[in-house]
């Protein structure tokens, strides 16, 4: 069975009724995803006991598409990768054994496909089970959890600088819920210097809504108010392009520990903790 991507990342049945109105056709004498890839900009993802193999037409691929095309890929993590290039007779099939390589050689073959008038490069974020945490190469991670586990998720304000600054959360920022609905700065993460020409503490109390850079970064700011809101923690993967003060790009994936700080009844602050997994330049 192949899970089957259409242009805007939807994942389609490729055997149900609606995925056939959309094709236009509903008859048994032609291949319907292999048309669909060649035609329609989709993608298919199988998994098989030894390999999982992606097909797709590289000149028709689309953003959203490869999008979901790699979060799969980045939540399976599998060890065997076949790319399998629709419309083309020249190398259709690769064989990759590296899943950032595979990751990177997609990326690289999807700019065949013209542009298209979105946002580009918008952070993959994929959840992750807590369960997790377990691993040893997450120990800090799982030692941070604990620690908001035993104050029973409540801080008390003035210690939520402290939280910030603690190298036990990782040096990662820390963010003001108000009535859950506004996302406000408290501390940025430690590895940061400057906002373009500004330096970060100067716009500390800021909606992310409202920086310069506010429409990427709310992406990655969603899982923010769904922690406050739930009031429970959450594990994710990321992968995003980030831009040096230099303007040259590189690739950042890594995962973040979000955890939710009571402060009163009605106020709650986020932290994010991140852990490292994979820095490619472009």
């Amino acid at each position: 069975m192949e899970a089957l991507i259409g242009p805007n990342g939807r994942i389609w049945h490729q055997n149900s009724n609606e995925f056939l109105r959309y094709i236009g056709y509903f008859g048994d004498d032609f291949d319907p995803i292999s048309y669909s890839i060649r035609n329609l900009g989709f993608a298919a993802i199988g998994m098989f006991a030894r390999y999982t193999r992606v097909r797709f037409r590289a000149a028709l691929f689309p953003k959203p598409c490869l999008q979901r095309v790699l979060e799969i890929l980045l939540y399976h993590s599998p060890a065997n990768i076949v790319l399998e290039r629709a419309g083309t007779s020249f190398m259709p099939l690769e064989v990759l054994h590296n899943l950032n390589d595979a990751v990177a050689r997609l990326r690289t073959l999807q700019e065949a496909t013209p542009d298209e008038d979105m946002p580009s490069a918008s952070p993959a974020i994929i959840r992750l089970s807590l369960d997790r945490l377990r691993d040893p190469k997450r120990a800090s991670m799982r030692s941070a959890f604990e620690t908001w586990k035993k104050a029973r998720r409540y801080a008390r304000t003035h210690n939520v600088a402290q939280i910030a600054a603690d190298p036990l959360f990782g040096g990662g920022g820390v963010a003001w819920m108000p009535g859950q609905d506004r996302c406000l700065i408290e501390a940025w993460p430690q590895t940061y210097g400057k906002y373009g020409k500004l330096p970060y503490d100067s716009l500390l109390g800021r909606d992310v809504r409202d920086l310069p850079d506010g429409r990427y970064l709310l992406p990655t700011t969603r899982s923010y108010f769904n922690v406050a809101h739930d009031q429970s923690p959450r594990l994710e993967l990321i992968e995003a392009l980030v831009t040096h003060p230099d303007g040259s790009k590189f690739w950042s994936r890594y995962e973040r520990l979000l955890l939710p700080w009571r402060t009163s009844m009605s106020d709650t602050f986020v932290s994010s903790m991140p852990l490292l997994r994979l820095v490619r330049s472009l």
